[in-house]
Parts: structure tokens; sequence; C-alpha cells
């Protein structure tokens, strides 16, 4: 490791760009020809975490192999110690997963895009299971358009903040290209089964240079449709009152531009925007079920038309800059997202059903600057010193979801401070500022000591100390480890004092079952930020190609925020006694579990290569329950042959252990009316066959089937069922691709 210079974007880029970026560090000396050794590369500590053992790149090559049908989230959960679940064991929202890394739940993984924060999911208020209606933040840009994706679990990913608590998914878009290169695009996916929603996709790429050598421009546009699964899809469950819907239909509209300004060989600028559009197609979804109560409900008069409308621009503008004493990264961000949906109750059982084919819209705004500088120096050994801080306001208005009143059934309760009529803005501020160091010890020994201190407007100050490690034991065989606090600061909903929920009883925790009554949830603007203590270790061997890597992971997580069952004030009315609750923290939780990878080149064409995870705990200490419902083991295998230069075939499998629901009630109802069914879901396996062919340096098309021996699984309408979503059977899918 040396002091010489290139400029910080190789830190956002995919590791193997790292090679050809050492090509331009002679430009970027240019100011200093006394230089000796222009080509060497200092890395970073950010750079370094990014080859921990939590650590793990889709390339494009991966993507094109096995194009995800819609949404990124099919083919990041084929990684290690990912799954796709809810934010909660409720199973509420079942076919609505999100990325869930080592058992923490989507609120606990952060987007990234470009290095970016994307954070529109939080424009979706938070349900009282702890749900949001929202797909996620994962499906914002065009597979076809991305470069590589890193995908970073444990104590590497603490360094980024509020929400990284499980781990970071980092989405890489293609860079901007000095020479002409367009694309056109056409992907289809064909299910078997009528009552599943095909897809069908179109896109384009373009790149090139404005001003040769300084300024270049790429742009890129999308339309994907996946139609939604029939509305009687899962009619089997023998319950003709009360289904449970399928997948919905989702329409994406994509459209994004870079331009990059090199200034000069030292400076370039880089400008990003996009917009988004994604639409549903809504099929009956309900938070719990219950479409068909009443017949000739608004829901079902809904069916098939859009429902939920969400519009995302972006701005990002960055400048990368390289100097004699190191080099530097500044960005300014602006994200708006306008979530435009029907107006959906908010007490009781109807919570979360469309009550109106009215649209109105919580709006979100965040507003970015971040700062950060790697300084190289010695000082008895090799060492870069990371200096980073960071700006965000998050301003949310949702007056449509501060409508719920204090009468009903002819009564209504008073609670001082809080009035019918309430406001449907709030904002927070968070500041943060960070250092970690990449220390190189010895010839076998790094360190990446690290410190991170946020302040959030809202829950107060949080520090995230941390440490990793790799000791390089045998020139084959590698041991790291590292331990780091990770934190997330209570969403705009949860801290809101605005923000009301009701359930006439049945919706209330246990400890008031006895009183009777009805219950009132509100936000609380004391609540303290959740944080994890997060660890790994194992060990990585690696000679001639092979590969194999064992880690043992396990987070201490503390002062997770749900629904509160503590009463804060208590209205005795003249028929029924209503009890005011809060979200609070809860005490205590944990997940624990391995994970390992075995890469296997059988000979220079063929290569098979595996991951696994086993989840040992996933517990809410105080419920009991798990903290979502994931498999308590999962494999993904695939089989790669390069049959000739413009041949090649993938044959995938991926194996499901058991999964456990809840099995402690949390509220009257599943105490009483209608106990929890333990239902488990049993264990299966997905196998997939996908073919690319080469036809000229231009034209390239590809098929498969996925799910080849049919595998089925339907969503249950229990929402203590472990089968909570629809695993959709055997389909055919096929994608061109033209070069330009």
């Amino acid at each position: 490791m040396t002091k010489a210079m290139i400029p910080s974007a190789i830190r956002y880029g995919s590791l193997y760009s790292l090679l050809p970026l050492a090509l331009f560090i002679p430009s970027a000396y240019a100011a200093q020809p006394d230089q000796a050794q222009l080509a060497d590369v200092y890395v970073t500590a950010e750079q370094q975490l990014q080859q921990s053992l939590g650590v793990s790149v889709i390339t494009e090559s991966d993507l094109e192999k096995r194009p995800p049908v819609n949404d990124l989230s099919e083919i990041i959960r084929t990684m290690p110690g990912v799954n796709l679940t809810g934010n909660s064991a409720s199973g509420q929202r079942g076919n609505k997963r999100q990325i869930d890394i080592r058992g923490m739940g989507p609120e606990n993984t952060l987007i990234l895009i470009d290095g970016r924060p994307v954070t529109s999911r939080n424009s979706a208020r938070m349900g009282w299971g702890g749900e949001r209606n929202t797909n996620g933040d994962s499906n914002w840009v065009p597979v076809e358009d991305i470069q590589s994706i890193e995908v970073i679990r444990g104590p590497a990913a603490a360094r980024y903040g509020s929400g990284a608590a499980g781990g970071v998914v980092n989405i890489i878009t293609k860079k901007v290209s000095n020479t002409f290169h367009g694309s056109l695009n056409y992907y289809t996916n064909q299910p078997k089964d009528a009552d599943e929603g095909a897809t069908n996709r179109l896109g384009f790429n373009f790149s090139g240079p404005i001003i040769k050598d300084v300024l270049s421009y790429r742009i890129y546009g999308n339309y994907n449709k996946t139609d939604a699964d029939s509305f009687d899809i899962n009619q089997h469950t023998g319950n003709s009152t009360y289904q449970a819907a399928g997948q919905e239909g989702v329409v994406n509209k994509d459209l994004g531009s870079r331009f990059t300004w090199k200034i000069n060989p030292e400076q370039t600028l880089t400008l990003d925007s996009a917009y988004s559009r994604q639409g549903n197609i809504y099929n009956g979804d309900t938070q719990n079920n219950n479409i068909n109560s009443p017949a000739g409900s608004t829901a079902q008069k809904l069916i098939g038309a859009e429902t939920n409308r969400i519009y995302r621009q972006s701005y990002a503008l960055t400048h990368d800059g390289a100097w004699d004493w190191g080099d530097s990264k500044l960005v300014a961000q602006y994200d708006h997202t306008n979530n435009n949906h029907v107006i959906e109750g908010l007490t009781g059982g109807p919570e979360g059903m469309p009550t109106s084919d009215k649209f109105v819209s919580s709006v979100l705004k965040t507003a970015r600057l971040a700062a950060e500088a790697h300084i190289p120096f010695k000082l008895g050994i090799d060492n870069v010193l990371t200096l980073g801080s960071e700006y965000q306001h998050d301003g949310l208005n949702d007056p449509s979801s501060m409508t719920t009143g204090l009468t009903d059934q002819g009564q209504t309760d008073q609670f001082p401070g809080l009035s019918a009529k309430r406001s449907g803005k709030n904002s927070q501020n968070n500041w943060a500022i960070y250092a970690e160091n990449n220390m190189t010890v010895s010839d076998k020994l790094k360190l990446i000591p690290m410190l991170r201190f946020d302040h959030n407007s809202k829950s107060g100050a949080n520090t995230s100390p941390g440490l990793n490690f790799s000791y390089q034991a045998h020139p084959h065989w590698l041991l790291k480890g590292g331990i780091a606090r990770a934190y997330k600061a209570p969403n705009l909903y949860q801290s809101s004092t605005n923000y009301l929920l009701y359930t006439r009883g049945n919706g209330c925790p246990l400890n008031i079952n006895s009183a009777g009554g009805r219950c009132y949830l509100l936000g609380n603007s004391n609540l303290h930020p959740e944080t994890s203590w997060n660890k790994e270790i194992g060990f990585e061997f690696n000679k001639d190609g092979y590969l194999a890597s064992l880690a043992y992971f396990r987070n201490d997580y503390k002062n997770k925020i749900v629904a509160g069952d503590k009463i804060i004030d208590i209205h005795t009315g003249s028929k029924k006694t209503a009890y005011l609750l809060q979200w609070e923290n809860a005490r205590k939780a944990i997940t624990e579990g391995l994970e390992g990878n075995i890469s296997l080149p059988l000979n220079p064409y063929l290569k098979w290569v595996n991951n696994f995870t086993y989840m040992t705990q996933s517990k809410n200490k105080d419920t009991g329950n798990p903290l979502s419902v994931i498999p308590k083991y999962t494999v993904n295998s695939s089989l790669s042959w390069q049959a000739t230069d413009k041949l090649d075939t993938e044959l995938n499998f991926t194996y499901y252990g058991r999964q456990k629901p809840r099995q402690y009630a949390t509220n009257v109802i599943e105490a009483t009316t209608s106990p929890l069914s333990h239902e488990t879901l049993g264990s299966y396996g997905l196998w997939g066959l996908s073919g690319g062919y080469r036809f000229n340096k231009n034209v390239t098309m590809r098929g498969g089937i996925s799910n080849i021996f049919d595998k089925k699984i339907y969503r249950s309408a229990t929402n203590s069922s472990a089968a909570s979503y629809n695993q959709h059977g055997r389909a055919i899918f096929g994608s061109m691709k033209i070069d330009l």
C-alpha cells in the first residue's frame, strides 16, 4: 500500500474496477511529476471492509444469466444471509416481502443506489403490526442498467449509519462511456398457470461522449409490467368468505440520466437524475385478509384498478477530487417521493383496507449533504484514514394518515393534548461525523477501527464504535471478523405525536383483555433509537479458483420499536373505557447463525457455486416470537457451463428449510376469538435452467425455465400462518439484447 492517488469514485464501483482505474492515476498526478510509483493504489477502509466475509457481489453477468422477473430482491435473496420477509412475524402484507438480512427485518436493510441512500418506502405509513403497504426500495433501477450489486452484512455495514443494522444493498449503475454505446432490451416471463401474472419489460440504455475526454452522458429508460394474480388464486384454502389475495401487479416506468464532466485530470463533476413511477394492479390484498367482509365493499370494487402510485424523483451532484494529500468526495442529494394512494382504513380490522376510490398523497422530501476524505499516511505502519460527515433532512406530509377521530359509538374520548384535528407534517434532521482507519499492521494482519457519531433531532445522540480485522494465517487461509454497534432512528410515523390508530378492543394488547374497552395507539417523540451489537468471525480458503468460507454471526438487538402495551392515559366514558398506548422500545432480541460459501471450478468451462445460511436463533425476548418469519436454513447452488464462446448455460437450485410462524398471541383477538394457527411451512426446493447465445457482436438471446418442477405455495388467509405468501409455479422466460 502506498500514498498514490486515485479518484475516490472507485469506492462506489465494483472491486474489479480497481485495475482499470489505476490507468488514470498518472493523469491524477499530472501536477506531481516527482512521484515515483504512480500506478500503485492505496486501499481505503471501505474497500477493505467490502472484502469481509459478510460481503457478496452480484455481477452484471449474474443478472444476465438469472434475470429477476420484476424486482431485484428476487436475485439478492440468493446471497448468504438474505431472505425475503415482512418487517415482523405478523403475516400481514405477506406478498409484499422485502429484503431481510440476517433476520433483522427489511426496515434494518439500507438500500443504496451508487452509494446514496434510498428511503422512498418511508412515505408509506407504519401499521399497528409493524408493516407498510410497500414493495420497498429495491426496484427503482432497471436490471439491464446495473453494473453490480453489493450485499454488505454485519459489522461491515455499521459504517453506513441509520437503518443498516441488518445490512446494506448497494445497487451500482453502469458508468458513462467515452465511446458511444447503446442497447435495446426486451424480457418476458410467461407462467404456466394462467392465474399467475405474466411480465413484459422493454428498455434502452445509451452512453457516450459529448466532448471526448471531457463531457460524457448516459441515459436509460424502462417499462415493466407484471400482471396481478387472479383474485381467487388462493380460494383452495376452503374458506370462500375470507380468502387471501395473491400477488398484486406492478407497472414500472423509469427514466434516468448521468452527465460526467472531467474538469481536469484531478477533478470530476457528476450530475445524476432519475424519475420513476410505480403503480400497482390491485387484486384484493388487505392488511388483515378481510377483502370479502362485507360483500360489495369498496376494496372489492377496486380490483383490477390502480390503488397506489408512487412517483420518485432523485437528483444528485457529486464532486470527486484527487489532491496531493489524498482524495475527496462531496455529494449533494435531493429525493422527492409522492405516494399517491386511495384512502385506507386506520381502525381495527379494516386497517389498511381501501375505503374509498379517492386518491390522497403522502409526500416525503429528503435533502442530504455528505463529504468524505481519504488520507494515506505512514506512522510506523501504513494507514489510510477516512474522515466523513453527513447531514440529512427528512420532511413528511401525510394528512390522510392523521384522520383517526376520538368519537365512536356515541362516545367521545378525551386525552390531554390530543385533538381530533391533527397536522400530517413531521420532520427530522440527522447529522453525523465518522472516522475509520485501514491499518496494515503487518503483511498478515490488517485492522480497521472505526467510530461514528450521529445526532437525530427526534431520538438524540448515538455512538457506533467498531473494529474489523483480517489475518493471513497461511497463503491460502484467511481469518476475518469484526464487531460494531449499528443503529436505526425511529421513523417519521413512530415519532409523530399526531399519528393515531384505533381498535374497539380486539386489537388491544393482552394486558387490557380483562378490562375490556377500546385502545388508541399514538406516536411517541421520546423513542430511543434501535441498536444492535453485530459480531462475526470466520475463515476463508482460496486457492487456484477454489473458494470456501464459513462465518458465525450474532446480532444482539435492543430497543426494537413496537406497538406498546403500557397504558399512558385512560378515559372512562359512558359506554366503554378507552386506553391510550404509544409506540415504545422493546427490551431485547437476538439473531444468530452461520453462513458459508463453496466455489468449485470443475474445469476451465464449468463452475459450481454454492452458499448456505443456517439460522440458529431469531427471537424477540419480550414476546418469544421470531423477529420475522424466515427459513431455518437456505441453500443456493448454481452450475455454470461456458460451452463455447457464444453459448452458456446455468442450472440453479434453491432449497428453503422449514419456516415457523409466531407462537404467542400479542392481542385480544388472537388469544380469544381467533387463536393463532401455528401453521408451519415445510421445506421446499426450486430448480431453474437458463441458457444464452450470442449470435454476433450485436444480438444476444437468453431463455429458460424457472421452478421446473412446478412447486407452488398458496397464501393462507390466517395471518399467523408461516404460509403468508404465494410461491409462483413454473414459468418460461426469454430475453433479447441488441447492442448498438
